[in-house]
Order: structure tokens, then C-alpha cells, then sequence
């Protein structure tokens, strides 16, 4: 993984969708112009000391807590897979939410909460994404934050773009 500063060479969207500190799933559905649902692959409490270290670090965690951590997918309505995410929420941000509604994207649950909370973005760049057109592993666009809120707690989120959908270049 890299960390990508603005350049040319990423189409202007792109750049706008891994520069922003805002909601990641209502900048998608403008970009793709499709309501996006998310689908729920697993979630569970983790053991932090299972955590990588920058997880574990950007949540200020210990080895022995326990985290809910949650792995999903931005899909659209005819399940085409937009983006993949990792979301990680510490005790704190738990106890705030609950467990997370599995049919509605965080950051809409947040929005629709009206839950005060800023975003603290850690890194952008690009990693490979296995295209099932293709059966080829090609670059796709990432970007990792850490969402603070504002009555207490942190979750950190990793979301992971389909290139086919986030294109690194202008056509």
C-alpha cells in the first residue's frame, strides 16, 4: 500500500473521493449514480492483539480488548460489488451505536443518527483488486480513516474501491 498525493494521473474523481472527509457512500452513489446497500460478510467481536498494528494504533487499543469488527460490501441493486470495507469500532463507539444496523451503510446510519462525529483520514493509495471480469489482479483505489465521535468513541474504516466503478484515470 501507498500513499497517493493528488496527481493528474487519477481521474479528478477519484482524487475528490479519496480527499474527502465526509461520507464515503453518498460520494459513491453521486459517482455511480446507483443507490448502494451494503451486504454484511461477517461481523463479530475480535480480540485486539489480532488487529495490525496500525489498527490497533489509530484506536489507541490494548491487545486484550475486544473490538466489533465488521467486514462488508457497498453493493448496488443488482449486487455488483462497489466497494469493500473493514470497519473496526472500539468499545466506546459501541456502546454509541449498538451494534450496527446490517442494511444500512454506516455513514448513513451516522447521517440519519444525526451523530456529531469528525474524520481523521490516515492514508489513500492503491492496492489490487482481483477484476472477476478478467481473472487478473489490477490496481484499485483505497483509503483508510478513523472516524471520531463527538459524544466519545472511534471506529477506524477501510474501504477498498471497485476499479470498474472508481476509475484511477480519466477515460
Amino acid at each position: 500500500m501507498t500513499t497517493l498525493q493528488p496527481t493528474p494521473e487519477l481521474s479528478a474523481s477519484t482524487r475528490m473521493l479519496l480527499a474527502c472527509d465526509g461520507s464515503t457512500t453518498l460520494l459513491l452513489q453521486a459517482l455511480t449514480g446507483h443507490n448502494l446497500s451494503i451486504r454484511v460478510d461477517a461481523q463479530g467481536d475480535t480480540p485486539a492483539g489480532r488487529l495490525p498494528r496500525g489498527i490497533r494504533s489509530a484506536l489507541g487499543l490494548v491487545d486484550t480488548s475486544v473490538v466489533l469488527e465488521r467486514r462488508s460490501c457497498l453493493v448496488t441493486s443488482e449486487q455488483e460489488v462497489v466497494s469493500i470495507n473493514r470497519v473496526v469500532f472500539d468499545g466506546a463507539a459501541r456502546r454509541r451505536m449498538g451494534v450496527p444496523d446490517s442494511l444500512t451503510p454506516i455513514g448513513l446510519q451516522l447521517r440519519d443518527q444525526q451523530v456529531h462525529q469528525h474524520r481523521e483520514q490516515l492514508s489513500t493509495g492503491l492496492m489490487r483488486w482481483r477484476d472477476s471480469l478478467t481473472e487478473r489482479w489490477v490496481d484499485s483505489a483505497f483509503k483508510e480513516y478513523v472516524i471520531h465521535y463527538a459524544a466519545g468513541g472511534r471506529a477506524y474504516v477501510h474501504e477498498q474501491f471497485n476499479p470498474h466503478m472508481v476509475h484511477l484515470a480519466d477515460a
